[in-house]
């Protein structure tokens, strides 16, 4: 019988994707604290492991910039930094290119990230097999993207707890619709856990004290 050499996918192969997550969008999500709670988690998680990261921002002329929560996330493990200089190429006139620190943050108006050429430029280059999805709202830019990636080919796994919408019902209709798709519906700790194969990776220690 085969052994397996990774868990449930390889961080090396692995993008975080942070949908959405603005300043005048949380007010009216459903567990908004849990949101911001999980997503950081995950956020930490995928900096200690290595994950590149892209950040997605919906209209934020209307709906505001990411919420800074998420932004001191981005800090995590790099001590030299401060929460107003993150080594992030952030809305840089080609956004596509990879950043210094391994996160880039991408304005859209598409609902789904594949619907703005820039995101799906940088994911492409990225050459990523499997994304980690995590945002808001679950129904609408969440729900689009997941099964756009699908459509794809692209393997996903979807934090359900670091998900929201306004309506409780909606999310979960939309948790229905990604599973019916492919997408794995799973949640922070198994993802960060699930990049690891072994109690002996570098970054278990680190994790372990995250989901603590």
């Amino acid at each position: 019988m085969q052994a397996f050499s990774h868990g449930l996918f390889t961080p090396e192969s692995a993008l975080l994707v942070v949908i959405d997550i603005q300043e005048r969008l949380l007010p009216a999500m459903s567990k908004q604290e849990q949101l911001i709670h999980k997503s950081c988690t995950l956020i930490k998680g995928a900096r200690a492991l290595e994950i590149p990261i892209i950040i997605t921002e919906q209209y934020p002329k209307g709906l505001g910039k990411t919420d800074e929560r998420i932004l001191s996330a981005l800090d995590f493990g790099n001590p030299q930094s401060t929460s107003g200089s993150l080594g992030i190429d952030s809305r840089a006139p080609n956004p596509y290119e990879p950043a210094r620190s391994g996160v880039q943050i991408f304005e859209k108006v598409s609902f789904s990230i594949f619907g703005d050429e820039n995101i799906t430029k940088a994911i492409a280059q990225h050459n990523a097999a499997t994304l980690m999805i995590c945002g808001i709202e679950s129904h609408v830019c969440v729900l689009q993207s997941v099964l756009h990636a699908r459509k794809l080919g692209i393997d996903v796994w979807v934090a359900q707890d670091a998900l929201s919408s306004r309506s409780r019902d909606n999310h979960l209709n939309a948790l229905d619709l990604m599973a019916a798709s492919g997408a794995h519906i799973s949640n922070v700790e198994s993802l960060l856990f699930g990049a690891m194969h072994t109690a002996k990776h570098k970054s278990f220690k680190t994790i372990s004290a995250l989901i603590k």
